[in-house]
């Protein structure tokens, strides 16, 4: 029984090591009374920034690197980063999530946006090459609330089964004795 008991331990050991990735939602909408350029009209955008779980320091802040980014601008899709080193930093200290280099990417429609917090003053903005238009946005970001990871679910199951081979074998300890 102890070398089952070992063995299960083990496998909770392995099986519990820490998620790859933490989601956080985001949103923008171009702030008019401090926009520049409009994109012919407001801008907006919404969706999931996936960061990874290692953590560095960025300007004082605890920062980490963005894995891939879901969501709409315009409703257009995103769909890639347009930098060779990925999509950026995600802040989740200070009062920003963004820092001035911001996150990359393209869209659907073939717009490469740069989204950023432009640090002299203390707003987001958003910037388009295609053609090149630039506005002040209002920006909010939260986590998005964990979901058991598969591991989890592995670990439940199987200290079930552990449970429920203690209890027969007590049960057929007890009948017998």
């Amino acid at each position: 029984m102890k070398s089952y008991l070992a063995l299960a331990a083990s496998i909770v050991a392995l099986a519990a090591s820490p998620a790859s990735a933490a989601q956080y939602v985001f949103s923008f909408q171009t702030n008019t009374a401090a926009g520049s350029q409009l994109f012919g009209g407001p801008a907006t955008g919404s969706g999931i920034f996936t960061t990874s779980d290692v953590s560095t320091q960025v300007g004082g802040q605890t920062a980490f690197r963005i894995l891939s980014i879901s969501g709409t601008v315009n409703g257009s899709a995103i769909v890639a980063p347009t930098t060779a080193g990925g999509y950026g930093n995600y802040f989740i200290t200070g009062p920003f999530f963004l820092d001035g280099s911001g996150v990359n990417f393209s869209t659907a429609s073939g717009t490469s946006v740069a989204f950023f917090n432009q640090s002299n003053n203390g707003l987001y903005r958003i910037n388009t090459l295609n053609p090149f238009t630039s506005s002040y946005l209002v920006a909010t970001s939260s986590a998005v609330a964990a979901v058991p990871e598969a591991a989890t679910w592995g670990m439940m199951i199987l200290g079930f089964g552990l449970i429920g081979s203690a209890m027969r074998r007590r049960v057929t300890k007890l009948v017998y004795a």
